[in-house]
């Protein structure tokens, strides 16, 4: 079995594609991360910030952070628009030893309600749990995005009856956040 960071995933369905994000997605990242609709649901790591330095980010993302093992922050496309990048798939903060990873995902505002966070979550569930042998999924979810915690429950994972504090989260000084596991059986 390969290691999680030998090489940079290529999900695919029939739906969407996850892959490595290019320069020539910022300008469709800036208008992700622009939309107060999707930034009020976005962790520290992608503010609002300049065209610069969301270049910077989808350089660090697919190259630096991936070869440092921090983190695989992917890009999500359509298949019938490969090139026009929708969303983010986010896995993070892996814990080898406990066979732990958390997972995230940003969804352009424009794609919201077709089953794309579904299918993403799916996809990485799928690469992570079957391929790259990981037991156990978490993801954190602000309280009032209730379709992200739907696209969660639809693939199985479980709300757990405990929040936690995070700070930075769209901006805000502190949020609570429900946490969601999955556990491979």
């Amino acid at each position: 079995m390969a290691e999680l960071f030998d090489i940079f995933p290529y999900l695919r369905n029939d739906h969407i594609i996850i892959r490595k994000m290019i320069e020539s997605d910022v300008d469709d990242l800036i208008e992700i991360t622009d939309n107060p609709n999707v930034y009020q649901y976005i962790p520290p790591f992608l503010y609002r910030k300049s065209r610069g330095n969301l270049l910077t980010a989808v350089r660090n993302l697919g190259g630096r952070d991936f070869v440092q093992k921090k983190r695989i922050i992917a890009g999500i496309y359509l298949c019938e628009e490969p090139d026009k990048l929708i969303g983010l798939a986010e896995m993070f903060d892996y814990k080898k030893k406990a066979s732990q990873m958390t997972i995230g995902y940003r969804i352009n505002e424009s794609y919201w309600h077709r089953g794309i966070a579904t299918d993403t979550v799916r996809l990485m569930m799928d690469y992570l749990c079957n391929n790259m042998g990981i037991q156990k999924l978490r993801a954190f979810v602000m309280p009032e995005n209730v379709f992200s915690e739907k696209a969660l429950i639809t693939n199985g994972f479980i709300k757990e009856s405990y929040t936690v504090q995070e700070k930075n989260w769209g901006g805000k000084e502190t949020v609570d956040l429900n946490v969601f596991t999955y556990s491979v059986q």
